[in-house]
């Protein structure tokens, strides 16, 4: 018995010692994570109920300032969030996609298609493009084997502090939200706009008057990873739809997009360019958008309620508006329509010259 004792007593201090510095180590991370739109909008997703979503849309800004979450729920009752950060890499898609799987079953899986256009030269994949949203996701094998297939082969870096947060990130303790941390820590935190964000600017772009059925694949890597995309996709037994949000779209880029949809529609899946519908949504280039690439408010509001439609057309959603499990979400219906009509009253000062 007493040797027994001997060998339990030493494992027994290890075990807890290893499991108090986790704690720490785990808690500390969080807290030296820099407060940001992408760790938000992350971290947001994780504190969904677990099977409480009907639509998640996995992109970069082009689908978190486009998609209104609540107003969409507000209108029809479609339960949905925007799983996205800034410049999203579409070699993420495969690796967001697990993670929405692990944690909802939605009806509809929507993949901002952009991210294929612009990722061999607009915006290709930087250390910040990839810690934009590997910084809000949570330890885990899909997480490391993502970090170890990319990051040496694209970025040509160590991996050690893409798995590790803390070693990148150093800032004052000052002022740091240390309940919105461990909450978001412990997937606690609820992102009280779905994972949408507010752009109070406007800007006057243009809006490209062609018509192309050219098809133009974008660079050798690209299509690789587009391919390998819809090859995982076709395991996973659930509806997805390859978007493209309105912007000042070119011949050159349609051609692009052209492929993309071949593609997508050869192995099965849906495609939709909304920039083909620019007159039904009304799309106005003056005052709609705030950047060549991104629409403000008065953008997102056309864009959401011809999304809305569409959805509520091809795909079964049901209306969540009457079910109490969803009475949280009508608590934020008042505080998310205080902030639309305050951007649209700065856009409209700016448009007015007064701002």
């Amino acid at each position: 018995m007493n040797n027994i004792r001997k060998h339990i007593v030493p494992i027994f201090k290890i075990v807890t010692f290893a499991i108090i510095f986790m704690i720490i180590f785990t808690t500390l991370t969080y807290i030296l994570k820099p407060s940001s739109v992408d760790l938000d909008n992350i971290a947001g997703f994780y504190g969904e109920k677990k099977n409480s979503l009907d639509m998640v849309y996995i992109g970069g800004s082009a689908n978190f300032v486009y998609w209104e979450p609540l107003r969409s729920y507000e209108k029809e009752g479609i339960a949905s969030y925007n799983f996205g950060a800034n410049t999203i890499q579409a070699e993420a898609y495969i690796y967001l996609v697990k993670e929405v799987l692990k944690y909802q079953n939605p009806e509809i899986i929507i993949i901002d298609a952009r991210a294929f256009q612009y990722r061999d030269k607009d915006q290709p994949p930087t250390e910040v493009a990839y810690r934009n949203f590997l910084t809000g996701t949570p330890f885990s094998l899909e997480k490391a084997e993502f970090i170890e297939k990319y990051v040496p082969k694209i970025l040509k870096e160590d991996t050690l502090s893409y798995h590790f947060d803390i070693i990148k990130y150093h800032r004052s303790l000052a002022g740091v939200d240390y309940r919105a941390a461990v909450k978001k820590m412990l997937h606690l935190y609820e992102n009280p706009l779905k994972g949408f964000y507010f752009v109070p600017k406007v800007d006057s772009i243009v809006e490209y008057e062609f018509k192309t059925d050219k098809v133009t694949p974008m660079e050798e890597d690209t299509v690789k990873i587009l391919d390998e995309l819809l090859t995982f996709l076709k395991t996973t037994n659930h509806k997805y739809l390859f978007i493209v949000s309105p912007y000042e779209e070119t011949e050159a880029h349609k051609e692009n997009f052209n492929f993309v949809e071949r593609k997508v529609k050869e192995a099965g899946f849906d495609f939709l360019d909304a920039n083909d519908y620019n007159k039904e949504m009304q799309l106005n280039f003056d005052t709609d958008f705030y950047n060549e690439n991104h629409v403000n408010i008065f953008g997102a509001d056309k864009y959401t309620d011809f999304l809305t439609q569409y959805l509520k057309e091809h795909y079964n959603l049901p209306d969540r508006r009457n079910d109490k499990k969803y009475d949280s979400w009508n608590r934020l219906l008042p505080n998310w329509n205080d902030q639309v009509d305050l951007t649209k009253e700065t856009i409209t000062k700016i448009m007015n010259g007064e701002e």
